[in-house]
């Protein structure tokens, strides 16, 4: 379980850095795009960011709206919205449980590495005393190796139990802080969506009048 446990905080460690670097070089980038193609561009610049998972299932979301509805018109305009949204936070679920990957383990870890231990000492313990039946006078240095025998194995779970359990805790605040950043993100990014849904109904009206103007 210790040697699971370490191949876990490694494994994650690099992930979780590049996630949340990347989540941070992505964020400067986005300010600067205002055109949803570019936001596909972006997505392929920051493959580890969990951002770009939210963005590229709104993107998709928003094509297929539009594929869908090719006639917009104000009455869709709040449903079609929450469609993007409802996108984002399923993106948002897939990327967390990712993310959240194998912490379980070392939750169990955790929990259980010190009850294997205890139990390695309370066997240590009865063999000890079982082996005493039928001594006249049991003495001290009959007892101390068996009894320093069995409180190895506490040790050894309390070694196992200590890491998992503070791996555990460092790995559950960094995704949490990531998970804060994306449901910030959805924010941002469903006004946006909102912003471009409105300069598209607008531009249609007004090409629906330039139209009509134009025409004998």
């Amino acid at each position: 379980m210790s040697v699971v446990s370490w191949a876990i905080f490694f494994r994650k460690s690099r992930q979780l850095r590049r996630a949340q670097a990347q989540s941070r070089a992505f964020l400067e980038a986005f300010g600067y795009r205002r055109n949803i193609n570019d936001y596909q561009e972006l997505a392929r610049l920051f493959p580890a960011s969990p951002l770009v998972s939210l963005l590229g299932s709104a993107v998709e979301e928003w094509h297929s709206l539009q594929r869908e509805f090719c006639n917009w018109n104000v009455e869709l305009f709040g449903q079609l919205i929450t469609n993007i949204t409802e996108a984002m936070e399923r993106a948002n679920s897939r990327v967390t449980e990712q993310l959240e990957s194998s912490l379980s383990f070392l939750a169990i870890t955790t929990m259980v590495a010190p009850f294997l231990g205890l139990l390695g000492t309370v066997q240590g313990v009865l063999r000890t005393f079982l082996s005493l039946r039928g001594a006249q006078l049991p003495t001290l240095q009959l007892i101390a190796p068996g009894i320093s025998d069995a409180l190895v194995t506490t040790v050894m779970g309390l070694l196992v139990a200590i890491p998992a359990a503070f791996f555990y805790n460092y790995f559950v605040s960094k995704v949490k802080s990531l998970q804060t950043e994306m449901e910030r993100f959805t924010s941002e990014l469903t006004g946006l969506f909102r912003l471009e849904m409105y300069r598209l109904l607008t531009s249609e009206d007004k090409g629906t009048t330039k139209r009509y103007i134009d025409e004998p």
